[in-house]
């Protein structure tokens, strides 16, 4: 199988942060072995990013978190290693995927899982909270702006659509412009010479009956009169074909066009219920089941054909059926029949639907009896759907990530109380607390949890061989003094030294 040379560079880009993290890890560097594993899972996120995108999340989403077991401490310059590809495939999902609501309640499952994970592996409330981070601000965010980008895409493919659909109407406008001013021309020449002709025919026909013509004149005056009476029933049946097709003088009505398709070979069946007056919508009717005809016809030769009408007082339905031939719809002459006969049936407030399904192309059409408002265009509707679409993806990116902030501001302001609040080391505790004693002697004076892990900076030296806990000297975790600490050394679970670190 060949692989995409883009996703060779997206794996080669993604992976430097993971080839390079040992340069910043000052403490607990990363092996050979798990710096090669975190290349290939980005390797399997780049694979999977377009086929598989919330897979790919998730498994970018467990290294991150995986960073964090081994090495709670150091385990965060580790997971920052894999924040490029956790952004890049949230991303990718967010742009991808098109259930977004079922897709975010996996993702958040999988998060869950993993922050627990995490804190039951690495016993340590900070790689949790760190998890947490890492999935709202590398992982719902980019996923929220990907998902924007798809929304604004299809917003784009929506505009171009409606400017082409305008396009194409503004054509048909054109042409049937032409045709109106063929007809009115093609009208005149009837009224102006249709009329001339007549007199011609007129003056012959009395030329004709003269009775001072001898035989021969009489017969050649009998053959004028009848050459000009043939040109003006030849310029009347011009001017009847070049006629607007919505003019009264139609007189065919949905009976009238099947029976002239079976005539011509069609197999046609015919089923009409109620009756219609003339009117622009039954010539409507007409004209739609004439171009379904005349598309069968062309497109699907031989093929049987089923018409329904039905008229009721409140509107009229019409829907025409045929087997697909070779796989194809029927499509209108030059391209634009189909768009002709929609915007026809819209300027009467009723809508049209033509499409290939089951193996058969349908053609429908409800055309109300009572004016309605005219229906905006598909093309409109679409655009407008996408506009709604894409205020609300930018809404709900702006919405999430203002929470987010919020969110992990509340976590992180309940936690920094908490771990300062249950690491407190009463100040007459640690009075009575004297160098010598041992760790057994005093440990119901302490309290459950440390303050910090890492020496803090500006540490004093240790006693040799010394290791030493910090605990909180104030509840207040908002306290100017919070930064306060009491430094406890024990050698050989003897307490060797004890300080107040006043930073």
């Amino acid at each position: 199988m060949k692989v995409p040379m883009r996703d060779v560079l997206w794996w080669l880009a993604l992976s430097t942060p993971v080839l390079l993290v040992n340069l910043v890890a000052a403490t607990d560097p990363l092996s050979g072995w798990e710096i090669a594993l975190g290349v290939g899972v980005v390797g399997i996120t780049v694979a999977l990013r377009r086929t598989r995108p919330l897979v790919a999340t998730v498994i970018a989403l467990a290294a991150w978190a995986g960073a964090m077991i081994p090495r709670p401490d150091a385990g965060i310059v580790a997971a920052f290693a894999f924040t490029a590809v956790l952004i890049a495939t949230s991303y990718s999902a967010g742009f991808r995927v098109r259930r977004h609501r079922d897709a975010l309640i996996r993702l958040a499952l999988a998060t869950g899982v993993l922050s627990l994970l995490v804190l039951v592996l690495a016993h340590d409330v900070g790689a949790w909270l760190v998890t947490l981070i890492g999935a709202l601000l590398f992982s719902l965010i980019p996923w929220l702006l990907g998902r924007h980008h798809q929304k604004y895409r299809a917003l784009v493919r929506a505009g171009w659509e409606r400017a082409e659909q305008l396009e194409r109407q503004q054509q048909i406008v054109g042409e049937q412009a032409r045709l109106q001013e063929r007809t009115r021309i093609a009208r005149d020449m009837h009224d102006l010479l249709g009329h001339q002709l007549s007199l011609v025919a007129l003056r012959i026909g009395a030329l004709e009956v003269a009775p001072t013509l001898d035989a021969g004149h009489r017969d050649a005056a009998n053959q004028a009169r009848v050459a000009v009476t043939g040109a003006a029933e030849r310029l009347r049946d011009v001017v009847e074909v070049l006629r607007d097709d919505d003019a009264p003088v139609t007189g065919e009505s949905v009976a009238e066009l099947v029976e002239q398709a079976r005539a011509a070979g069609m197999p046609v069946t015919l089923t009409e219920t109620g009756e219609v007056a003339q009117s622009m919508r039954a010539r409507a009717v007409c004209r739609i089941v004439q171009e379904a005809l005349t598309n069968a016809a062309k497109h699907a030769p031989g093929a049987a054909v089923t018409v329904e009408v039905r008229h009721t007082a409140d509107e009229s339905e019409v829907s025409v059926a045929n087997p697909l031939a070779g796989g194809r719809g029927p499509v209108s002459s030059g391209g634009y029949g189909l768009v002709a006969l929609a915007e026809r049936v819209r300027v009467t407030g009723g809508t049209f639907h033509a499409s290939s399904e089951h193996g058969r192309f349908l053609l429908s059409a409800r055309i109300p009896q009572v004016a309605q408002a005219i229906a905006a265009s598909e093309s409109a509707a679409h655009l407008a759907r996408a506009e709604g679409q894409v205020r609300s993806s930018r809404n709900v990116a702006v919405a999430a990530a203002t929470a987010s902030a919020v969110g992990l501001g509340l976590l992180t302001a309940g936690i920094t109380a908490f771990d300062t609040i249950t690491s407190v080391l009463p100040s007459a505790a640690y009075d009575r607390i004297q160098v010598g004693q041992s760790r057994s002697s005093i440990e119901h004076l302490l309290p459950g949890r440390t303050r910090i892990d890492d020496p803090p900076d500006g540490d004093p030296p240790r006693p040799p061989g010394a290791s030493c806990a910090y605990y909180s000297t104030h509840h207040n975790p908002f306290d100017e003094r919070r930064s306060d600490l009491y430094r406890l050394c024990f050698r050989q679970d003897v307490l060797v030294g004890k300080e107040f670190l006043q930073r």
